[in-house]
């Protein structure tokens, strides 16, 4: 439902008489994130041309969290000309890798911190986090998070580490999960929102 709420917020260019000619000639520019305001939906950010996202990420005491965030930035454009144009943007990052994953029905995953930066698309299914907080984040298709917490540590011996991860309900849980190259200038420590 998700998902299909933020096509029907871009096809609403059509509507406004945009025409892939007049956007052909901008180039797209970087997104940027900031914390969304509180109890904002889905449908909120995407009425602002903005995309709703979770962030889990350690601060500077080794402790994970999750923070609300809002994709910023996304631009009208024809992404394949002659096609009508719609809102989109450019991560300003490098992927390493695309993995396509199946939690199978009564996945548990002890505490473990991502293995670096990543984003994490639910395609179906359900599945949850518990970060170091006692912070519970579910997702469900068309929901998303960037992962950042790979810089949690125990701050007392046998304190928890990053986070928990299970599948949920009755369906295994589909997920794509993209991992960004490591980029030595760039750190995600203590950042509730950060690309």
């Amino acid at each position: 439902m998700k998902t299909f709420l933020w096509a029907m917020a871009l096809a609403s260019t059509q509507i406004a008489g945009v025409h892939a000619s007049d956007s052909a000639k901008r180039k797209p520019v970087l997104l940027t994130t900031e914390v969304a305001p509180a109890n904002m939906t889905a449908e909120q950010a995407t009425a602002k041309h903005e995309v709703l996202y979770a962030n889990v990420w350690a601060d500077d005491k080794g402790a994970t969290h999750v923070s609300q965030c809002v994709l910023k930035g996304l631009d009208l454009q024809s992404f394949a000309p002659p096609a009508s144009p719609y809102y989109f943007g450019l991560a300003p990052e490098d992927v390493q890798s695309v993995v396509f994953s199946v939690l199978p029905k009564g996945w548990y995953g002890d505490w473990h911190h991502a293995p670096g930066p990543q984003w994490v698309i639910t395609l179906s299914g359900a599945w949850e986090i518990q970060t170091a907080d006692g912070s519970t984040l579910r997702q469900g298709p068309g929901e998303f998070q960037f992962n950042s917490d790979e810089s949690a540590y125990a701050s007392t011996p046998g304190a928890h580490v990053g986070h928990t991860a299970r599948q949920v309900g009755e369906v295994p849980n589909v997920r794509v999960i993209i991992t960004l190259k490591k980029n030595p200038l760039q750190t995600y420590a203590n950042k509730p929102c950060v690309l």
